[in-house]
């Protein structure tokens, strides 16, 4: 294997330079357009898509946000994002059609599953987030890919500047020629930080690695959140930090999202509004007016747990009858889990089946990861009071 490896050297290195060369590559807006519709909303293109064409040439909006807008569009919402008789859990198979639409494959179990979840408890629109904001999309399509297209990518003069638009702000102002990327010469800082920030060690700053919200594969968790400034991540001046505006993991995002709204606030991300333990041992308080909390704690396969929980909550903001964490003897069909008594608290290990928990169990975990804790329900605005756990793991 090494010989033929060592000895198609040049011709591999060629190959991958003439196919670097030859990806598609256009900078027809209205062809992009056009492919955007047939793939994500299986039909042609209508007056409307001028408009998005225009925006496109512009720089107004990417190719990424351009899908994001399609599939979260009412008329897309209206005829793939209902669920349907004869469905294993509901929307089930909108996830699976944003899968195919989206990412241009077909769904996995488990990421069916996790998202059919998130649909049922905050709408089909957060699971087109979830997908497009995923390492995968990025990955895969980037700002300018088009899903579904063979490969195709928009390269117009709009493409550039809004692909300058998108960059961090610590990298705002740096691109002096607006093409996109920052060479050395354009860079303000030492060449040691060019060096660790130039990923992919092509001799310039581009894509991911000055992008809000890139991230480098294989990369680990960085910084605490502590370290981060939240005004200079809040490039829209909103007063919270969406996916598209953070400049980390996702992981990261994820465990910092303590009530799971898809956002950070300024608690979560100084750490002022944590409400939950970092370790074993200590009182966590489970909200009912989410699905999950995160314990802060992660569990090894074979470790014992013990998790005990007083408290009440109450299910409905009119309802006068409160439960405890065993639940109540009634079931909801789009509950976590649908077959346990609805308001009692289940748990999970990252993105495992949930179990049931109740008010007080003892088990050995089959599965290792981050604890998360919940409330068996199926919606959450209207429910009130908590749960006070502790957790013991040996």
């Amino acid at each position: 294997m090494w010989r033929v490896v060592t000895s198609s050297f040049a011709a591999l290195t060629l190959s991958a330079t003439v196919a670097a060369a030859q990806v598609p590559c256009t900078t027809d807006a209205n062809r992009v357009v056009a492919e955007v519709y047939r793939h994500t909303l299986e039909r042609g293109v209508d007056p409307a898509a001028q408009r998005w064409a225009q925006q496109l040439s512009n720089g107004q909006v990417t190719v990424k946000e351009l899908v994001r807008r399609v599939a979260k569009s009412q008329e897309y919402l209206q005829r793939f994002g209902q669920t349907e008789s004869g469905e294993g859990q509901p929307y089930e198979r909108s996830v699976a059609r944003l899968y195919r639409h989206i990412l241009a494959r077909q769904s996995d179990a488990g990421g069916q599953r996790n998202y059919a979840r998130v649909a049922q408890q905050r709408g089909l629109a957060a699971v087109v987030d979830g997908v497009i904001d995923s390492a995968e999309y990025n990955n895969n399509f980037g700002e300018s890919g088009i899903p579904g297209s063979g490969g195709l990518k928009f390269c117009g003069n709009g493409a550039v500047a809004a692909q300058s638009s998108q960059m961090a702000p610590r990298f705002q102002g740096l691109d002096r020629n607006n093409d996109g990327r920052i060479t050395r010469r354009e860079w303000e800082g030492t060449n040691v930080a060019f060096n660790n920030q130039d990923w992919n060690g092509d001799g310039v700053l581009s894509g991911e690695e000055v992008s809000a919200g890139g991230r480098r594969a294989g990369r680990g968790l960085g910084r605490g959140a502590s370290d981060y400034d939240f005004d200079a991540l809040d490039i829209n001046n909103n007063n919270r930090i969406e996916r598209r505006e953070w400049q980390a993991r996702l992981e990261q995002f994820d465990r910092l999202d303590v009530n799971g709204d898809n956002f950070l606030s300024r608690a979560e991300v100084d750490g002022s509004g944590a409400t939950t333990a970092a370790t074993s041992g200590q009182r966590i308080a489970v909200a009912g007016d989410r699905a999950w909390t995160d314990t802060g704690i992660n569990v090894r396969v074979g470790q014992q747990l013990t998790i005990t929980a007083d408290g009440r909550i109450r299910l409905a903001v009119d309802s006068r009858d409160f439960v405890t964490a065993a639940g109540a003897s009634d079931r909801v069909a789009n509950a976590i889990m649908p077959n346990a008594p609805v308001g009692g608290m289940v748990a999970r290990f990252g993105d495992s089946e949930p179990m049931f928990v109740g008010q007080s169990r003892t088990f050995r975990a089959t599965r290792g990861g981050r604890l998360y804790l919940g409330v068996n329900d199926s919606y959450f605005d209207d429910n009130t009071g908590q749960f006070n756990v502790t957790v013991d793991v040996n």
